[in-house]
């Protein structure tokens, strides 16, 4: 109930210590989504919602606390992912079978990572290998086809470990596209086969050396909005994403642990449509380099770091980024978190040296006081800021070179309650962003249009939380409200819902458990003019698993029991009540 957490501060420290509004998704709520995807995990977690065009691996977009889904940083193992593609992050193909936790940090961090973290900050740690001789493996299979299977392998000691594993995913799927057409009123499928390998070298206590590398590729199909009418093409989109690091951490002295690390990661797309059967590209490389020094000190932690990022965009030859496709950043960062008495504080501040748009600092301040035994409360002030992407800036017909970063300043307030193992808590925060990026149209008669900086908005909102365990039962529960409004226009954002409750139980019958969830969600618009209401929906979920022993297991879980008609994207449809079941082995 007080797990380790690494992204709120950079350094490892106890949940319980934080002054952030943090959620840790471990690998035994991971295991009851099996069949779904990392953005099904994340939709149910507070502060979060979503969208997406029809079934797995369509076009995705998260909203972290009402931010646009390109204002939330996404790390895979510290390397950054966040891609060009307008139809969401990268994340949507990464296998979740890969993950070995999912940390989300709600609220401004761009004084600890830099551009994009307006809303906040999803980092996904993968399996990684130990000690000993260890498999583990699963398959499963559910309505629309759906089939999954993984299995992975780590074999080493003390000193040394590899890890190799597979994995495969894919389903007939839906239509994406309500009352279609033609070729578009076939079923999209989606399939996805993946793999990964690591390696970690520790010589002598207090140094380790690693390196890893993974990559999924495959093929979703999706719908053309029957352009042609009569067309009978099947649009879709072939793609590769990877991610690979090296790292080294040593322990230089008694107080002062340094980490260096370089990544790189890749998203690569092509798409075949009706006008373009030949295809059409778009690549997106990242690569990180930091070095980070954490120094305990008399009183409280130090953290000293320098990060190089650079991020270079391909697209196909008859649409090149013609002004620029390579931006750099250079960026050095500094905090300091510390407990004294009833108090503890966290202090960051950060200077980005960006090779497009010049220099930007950004900082903040959380401080927290110990009320009594149980009860914290805690307050904070931060800033931010989204850099306008490759795409925006240099893309032909659309791209605007003088577009500047998006800014914004988040207050919040919180309080928090910890009693054994229950966990409650209650945030207020406003964001205020400026300098937001949209695309305006400037010649009606093309159709024609330019990025530019028109938009200001208001997120503000607040999260309730809270968790607990009593004997065999686990619960937890969340409630959002989020007023996100577009200041220019007085209307709320789109594809945003005002409120949002999630509500879950679980039981333990000696080797059974089962369980339940509510999701309940407001109704909303599908775009930031009012248009399009989607209506409010309620969704209840089922898991159950059974212990064959220790090593093996059976797991099934129902999706929307009742079936409910849906949508979280206007003209698209949802996957309708769904049902899996699986078998998992894990190695004692």
């Amino acid at each position: 109930m007080d797990p380790i957490v690494a992204t709120a501060t950079r350094q490892e420290t106890k949940a319980s210590e934080l002054l952030s509004d943090v959620t840790v998704i471990d690998r035994r709520e991971i295991d009851k989504h099996a069949g779904e995807t990392i953005a099904d995990v994340l939709a149910a977690q507070p502060g979060i919602q979503f969208s997406r065009n029809g079934g797995p691996g369509t076009a995705t977009s998260l909203y972290v606390r009402g931010a646009n889904p390109e204002q939330t940083k996404v790390l895979v193992d510290g390397v950054p992912i966040n891609s060009l593609d307008a139809s969401g992050s990268a994340l949507r193909f990464i296998s979740l079978d890969s993950v070995e936790r999912i940390e989300i940090v709600r609220g401004p961090a761009s004084s600890l990572y830099g551009a994009d973290a307006i809303g906040g900050v999803i980092q996904i740690f993968t399996r990684k290998g130990g000690p000993g001789v260890k498999f583990n493996s699963f398959a499963g299979y559910g309505t629309h086809n759906t089939l999954q299977a993984n299995a992975g392998l780590s074999v080493g000691e003390e000193k040394w470990n590899f890890r190799f594993e597979g994995n495969r995913m894919s389903t007939s799927g839906i239509s994406a596209q309500s009352n279609a057409s033609n070729q578009d009123a076939d079923r999209d499928g989606y399939f996805n086969t993946g793999g990964a390998a690591s390696f970690t070298l520790r010589p002598v206590d207090g140094h380790e050396l690693g390196v890893s590398y993974r990559e999924n590729q495959g093929r979703v199909f999706f719908d053309s909005g029957n352009v042609p009418a009569d067309g009978n093409f099947d649009d879709h989109t072939d793609f590769r994403t990877s991610q690979w690091r090296i790292y080294s951490k040593d322990r230089l002295t008694s107080f002062w642990n340094s980490t260096l690390q370089y990544g790189q990661s890749t998203d690569w797309q092509k798409t075949f449509q009706a006008y373009a059967p030949q295809g059409t590209f778009l690549e997106t490389e990242n690569r990180d380099l930091t070095w980070q020094n954490d120094v305990d000190l008399p009183l409280g932690k130090l953290l000293v770091a320098y990060e190089y990022q650079a991020q270079q965009a391909g697209a196909d030859a008859t649409q090149p980024f013609t002004a620029g496709d390579n931006m750099e950043t250079n960026s050095v960062l500094l905090g300091w978190t510390a407990n004294w008495g009833r108090s503890r504080w966290q202090i960051n501040g950060r200077r980005d040296i960006n090779s497009v748009f010049g220099s930007k600092n950004t900082y903040s301040a959380a401080y927290g006081y110990q009320l009594t035994s149980e009860w914290r409360a805690q307050a904070s002030y931060g800033t931010s800021f989204k850099a306008p992407s490759l795409y925006q800036l240099y893309t032909p017909i659309y791209g605007n070179p003088s577009l500047k970063p998006e800014n914004a300043r988040n207050r919040e307030v919180g309080l928090v309650w910890e009693h054994d193992d229950q966990t409650a808590s209650v945030t207020y925060y406003r964001n205020s962003v400026q300098n937001l990026i949209n695309w305006v149209l400037t010649d009606p008669t093309t159709f024609n249009g330019q990025y530019e900086n028109v938009k200001k908005a208001t997120l503000q909102g607040v999260t309730l939380n809270y968790t607990g365990r009593f004997g065999d039962w686990r619960l937890h529960g969340s409630y959002d409200w989020l007023q996100a409004i577009d200041d220019s226009t007085g209307m709320m954002l789109g594809r945003r819902a005002r409120n949002k409750l999630v509500a879950g139980a679980s039981h333990i019958w000696g080797p059974v458990e089962a369980g339940a969830e509510l999701v309940n969600v407001s109704s909303r618009f599908n775009t930031d003019k009012q248009t399009g209401r989607l209506g409010g929906y309620s969704l209840v979920n089922l898991t159950a698993r059974y212990a064959v022993s220790k090593s093996l297991s059976i797991e099934g879980r129902i999706d929307n029991v009742f079936d409910k008609k849906y949508e979280l994207a206007q003209g698209f449809n949802t996957m309708g009540i769904t049902a899996f079941v699986g078998v998992r082995y894990v190695m004692q």
